[in-house]
């Protein structure tokens, strides 16, 4: 299958079962730590944060407490997690849009959080996003990664009846992805409800 239709079938299975996902994704609580962190670490001297796969906002209202009103901008494929997203958090500024198709000026952000969004990207989409990360967050600058952990590997898994397409990644899987161009700060795996997964926090050079 095209990795357009991969995608396109992910999208759709989150769409149609907004609530649902939003539920599930709430029970896992908001990454009070992980957010804390990453803002002591950034150096860029900007506080302008930008959430990957936001989703319905489950950690956005934390993190606009942390930076203020104008310093937040969540993205997201789902139109029905965004819509979830601006009732949970209504000062915060959502946007439809797949992190596929990053086109903010360079620069402009000080961190980039990616909570447990980056598993639905394959490995060559996973080094344009890297690359557009780069460009558009500032020296100092910090990209937080959360994903599965795992060898490398494609996984297609039915919820509720629909398809959702999973790519499992390594830290250094993704350390090899943007050699030169970013600073491993930290990077930490952990086992959730029976899940391995890894965190990486990654400075600009």
């Amino acid at each position: 299958m095209p990795k357009e239709d991969k995608n396109k079938k992910t999208i759709e299975a989150y769409d149609k079962n907004a609530q649902f996902y939003a539920d599930k994704f709430d029970s896992y609580g908001i990454r009070f730590e992980d957010i804390d962190r990453v803002i002591k670490l950034n150096e860029s001297g900007s506080n302008r944060v930008l959430e990957l796969g936001c989703g319905n906002g489950k950690d956005a209202e934390y993190i606009v407490s942390k930076v203020g009103d104008n310093n937040y901008i969540g993205l997201d494929a789902s139109l029905g997690l965004v819509k979830l997203a601006r009732k949970k958090v209504s000062h915060g500024t959502f946007q439809v849009k797949d992190m596929r198709n990053l086109d903010f000026e360079d620069e402009s952000f000080g961190i980039i959080f990616s909570f447990a969004s980056m598993l639905h990207v394959k490995q060559e989409e996973m080094v344009e996003i890297i690359e557009k990360c780069h460009k558009i967050l500032k020296k100092g600058g910090i990209l937080y990664i959360s994903t599965k952990y795992g060898e490398y590997k494609e996984e297609n898994i039915k919820n509720l009846g629909d398809d959702k397409y999973y790519y499992f990644y390594k830290p250094e899987d993704i350390e090899k992805l943007c050699p030169y161009k970013f600073f491993v700060v930290y990077k930490n795996i952990q086992d959730i409800r029976g899940q391995s997964w890894f965190e990486i926090v990654l400075r600009k050079i």
